[in-house]
């Protein structure tokens, strides 16, 4: 943790947290192998060791333990921004209206705790239960959410909200680290939410760090003929990501931003590559890589559904595309049969159900049984995915009337945390660049670091509101990835 920083942000949030409350009124919640990365900076401080890490039994666990006091303020160690002048206030929010749960609302995670009452953490553990979930960053609001209306509730509301940037200043991951330094070294580890904000509006190009989210096209065919497929309007060449190449560029990426999320395959269909397997394989032998499949489901057979299971899962998600409730609709939308994937899909969620997300377009062809599909789905225990309609910069016919765009144009999501990967290695600005007309790059030529670094121009653009005639006409900028 920290290790690209020029300060120890443990040592930081210690320092924070004495000028509150006492050295020996801390406590540290971890597992012997947390305890062993933080080696001799936690000598004096009091512990918390579990070993099971369930929400669960996490939440009874602090309850026995800190059954002395009153009130917990609950925070991860890798939050060195810390505004204590924030939190002061908060707990006197709490205390003064008897709160059982205290949270900074529109605040970076980062700036501000969660305070707890002491007797809310056996009531979580009852409402965590039903998930059986690990603990989390956020597992305390998730539970709490539940039944949050059962509850005394406080959000303490920050001056701005930065909720929509979703900022996280932690040290954990390279991509936060690498903010939290650019913050620390031009406003100070004390900076404080306000200097952040201010630095923020001066400089928002300091939030482009390292990818987040990549899409690699292993492959950009497809048996398919969806109606909005963009591969009707492809004019670059047909092809498939050898397998060693695949590995290459994927290390590449790993040195450049270690965590992060690989989508397949980007305009085709992924299971149509020869070597599907040794690629999910090759991926998912990486922890701290999440894999996502995304098919059309036709050949997402049982046989490879057991095959998937067998699986290291926990980085794994499945997205099928549907888009549709009915078998009219979904022989207008995909020329296909509904019925065939749909018992794909059925089965694959008897398999894997904590995995696989199934996700409609909205077009006016499937726009009245929207919410049939999502009764129908939730019903099976998927997760659902309604996607808007894209039409790659008017490459396709427009096929959705609703305009979903925020009221005010926001710098573009994809421009700051996403990177796009074609079959031969090319790198094209964003994932609307489908014939790479503006190319940063080869993956297999070039390291990575020097293609990722080509966008920051465009970004920065972006930022200052100027836009050329393609971004200009563009609706993508505001959706989101995992």
């Amino acid at each position: 943790m920290g290790g690209l920083l020029p300060f120890d942000p443990l040592r930081e949030l210690f320092r924070k947290l004495e000028t509150m409350v006492r050295k020996e009124d801390i406590y540290l919640l971890l597992n012997t192998e947390v305890e062993k990365k933080l080696d001799r900076r936690t000598t004096g401080y009091r512990k918390i060791r579990v070993e099971n890490l369930k929400s669960s039994d996490v939440f009874r666990t602090l309850y026995k333990t800190l059954s002395d006091y009153e009130d917990v303020l609950y925070l991860c160690i890798d939050t060195p921004l810390l505004d204590v002048e924030i939190t002061k206030k908060m707990l006197e929010l709490h205390q003064e209206e008897f709160a059982e749960y205290t949270y900074g609302e529109g605040f970076p995670h980062g700036f501000t705790p969660e305070i707890i009452h002491l007797d809310l953490f056996p009531k979580l553990a009852v409402l965590a239960e039903k998930e059986d979930s690990l603990i989390s960053r956020n597992s305390i609001f998730e539970a709490l959410s539940k039944e949050i209306n059962s509850f005394d509730v406080e959000p303490f509301f920050s001056s701005e909200d930065f909720k929509m940037k979703r900022i996280e200043l932690t040290t954990s991951l390279k991509r936060n680290s690498i903010l939290v330094e650019r913050i620390v070294r031009e406003q100070g580890i004390d900076c404080g939410f306000e200097g952040f904000r201010e630095l923020i509006h001066a400089r928002p190009e300091m939030l482009r760090t390292v990818p987040a989210y990549v899409e690699m096209e292993i492959t950009n065919r497809s048996e398919g003929n969806c109606i909005y497929s963009p591969l009707h309007a492809l004019e670059r060449e047909r092809g498939e990501m050898e397998f060693e190449a695949f590995v290459v560029i994927l290390g590449k990426i790993c040195d450049l931003s270690e965590d992060f999320h690989i989508e397949f395959s980007y305009l085709g269909e992924s299971l149509l590559h020869g070597k599907i397997s040794r690629i999910l394989e090759h991926t998912l032998s990486n922890p701290h890589i999440h894999a996502i499949l995304r098919t059309d489901g036709v050949l997402c057979t049982p046989s490879f559904s057991d095959y998937l299971a067998g699986l290291n899962t926990q980085n794994l998600s499945i997205i099928c595309e549907l888009d549709a409730a009915q078998s009219e609709t979904y022989k207008t939308i995909r020329q296909g049969d509904l019925n065939k994937v749909e018992r794909n899909i059925r089965y694959l969620l008897s398999k894997l159900k904590k995995n696989v997300y199934v996700q409609m377009v909205r077009v006016d062809d499937n726009e009245e049984e929207m919410l049939k599909f999502y009764d129908l789905w939730e019903k099976e225990g998927a997760r659902i995915i309604i996607q808007k309609y894209n039409s790659y910069l008017g490459l396709l016919p427009e096929r959705s009337r609703h305009d979903l765009r925020p009221l005010e144009r926001m710098c573009c999501w994809h421009l700051q945390r996403d990177l796009v990967v074609f079959h031969n290695g090319n790198v094209p600005r964003c994932k609307q660049d489908i014939n790479g007309i503006f190319l940063f790059g080869n993956l297999l030529k070039e390291d990575a670091p020097s293609v990722w670094e080509r966008g920051l121009t465009h970004y920065t653009d972006h930022c200052e509101k100027k836009y050329d005639r393609y971004c200009a006409i563009c609706d993508e900028y505001y959706t989101f990835n995992f």
